[in-house]
Order: C-alpha cells, then structure tokens, then sequence
C-alpha cells in the first residue's frame, strides 16, 4: 500500500467512528478536519466530496463487524451452533460497539431514511446481503437434516434481523445490555423449534410460528 492509500484508509477509520456517533447530517467537514488533524482540501485529495467519504466510511464499518462475524464462525460447521454463535457474536461485541457509536447499519438506517439516497441504497444492500446469508445458513441446514424441511428459513432471518436491531437499540439506549440479552434468547428460541435433533435442541419442542 503507498502513502496515498494509507492516508486515505487511515482517514476512513478515524472518519468511521465520527459518522457513527454523529451521523450524517451533524458530521460537518470543520468537524472531520478538526478531529483528523486535517484541511478540508487534503481530505478532498482523496475523496470527492463528503458523500463519497460517507459511503466510505459506512462500508468499512459493516466490514469491521462482517469480519467479526467470519472469524467467530469459520471454525464451526454445524449450522444449528453457527446460528447461536452468529447471535452470540453481537452480544459479545456490544460494549466495543457501543465504544464506537453503536450499530452502524441501525444508525445509518435512521440517519439516512429519507434524507440521503446514497446511503440509504447502501443500507438496503447490506440488509438485503445480510437476509440472504441467514437464509443460507438455514437452508443449509435443512438439506443437512438439522432442521425441519418446513422451517420457514426467510421468518427467521427476518426475525434474527429485527430482533439484533431492536435489541441493539434498546440496549445502547436504555444503558442496559439485558435488552440484546432477551433478543438472543429469542433468537435461540427459534433456533430451537428449527431443530430435528433434540441434543441440538436444549428445550426439545417445536413451536408453531416458525414451521410452516
């Protein structure tokens, strides 16, 4: 990497963490310049305006969680203990979350609905990438005979989604990180009305709202 790529990437993640916590709108560039010790006209050297920068700094927030996310995982092949673990993952990294600003998918989707189509679009992307690979992971799970043929796999990324987010949300909010603790329980809930063997399955019942 040359010396415009490390400033430009050192730039990303110091401007990451700013974008977070302040969100789009309140992220002024006398703001940036301040914080990275930078003029308004050597940031613009590497980016083309705020916009891109933005989008920048988004993309390298989801990137740091996504490559949490992977290296949690990589070593486990069970689809049921890869599900309990992918929800794990967010409650274990909370507070050096938090430490950050907080999900940078939720705030982002909040600080962009409606005020800022770029990022918006970018939201969209991620959400969509990240339903589809909990989709995957319960299919793959159904073909391996884990989980029941008639487990609704798009219920539960739906749920896992909504269930992090909001857990997220109250958590960070209400200073109390029970809140994300009730919504992995949840998450276990379904995991456990997914599975064929009880072993794999600590409450041993299968629930209605997941079993299609």
């Amino acid at each position: 990497m040359g010396k415009a790529e490390e400033t430009r990437q050192t730039i990303i993640e110091k401007a990451a963490v700013i974008f977070n916590k302040n969100g789009y709108q309140r992220t002024s560039m006398s703001t940036l310049c301040a914080a990275l010790g930078l003029t308004k006209g050597a940031i613009y050297g590497h980016f083309a305006d705020k916009d891109e920068l933005a989008v920048e700094t988004f993309r390298y927030s989801v990137q740091r969680v996504v490559e949490k996310l992977r290296q949690r995982l990589l070593s486990i092949d069970n689809p049921v203990d890869k599900l309990r673990a992918y929800a794990q993952t967010y409650l274990d990294f909370f507070d050096e979350m938090v430490t950050d600003g907080g999900c940078p998918v939720l705030n982002t989707a909040v600080d962009a609905d409606d005020a800022h189509t770029m990022l918006h679009r970018e939201v969209c992307n991620v959400l969509s990438i990240w339903e589809k690979s909990l989709v995957a992971l319960v299919d793959a799970g159904k073909e391996n005979r884990h989980f029941h043929r008639h487990a609704d796999a798009g219920f539960f990324a739906s749920s896992f989604i909504a269930l992090i987010e909001g857990g997220i949300l109250m958590a960070k909010t209400m200073g109390d990180k029970r809140h994300l603790e009730c919504s992995v329980k949840r998450i276990n809930n379904l995991i456990d009305q997914m599975v064929i063997n009880k072993d794999l399955n600590p409450g041993g019942r299968i629930e209605p709202d997941i079993i299609r």
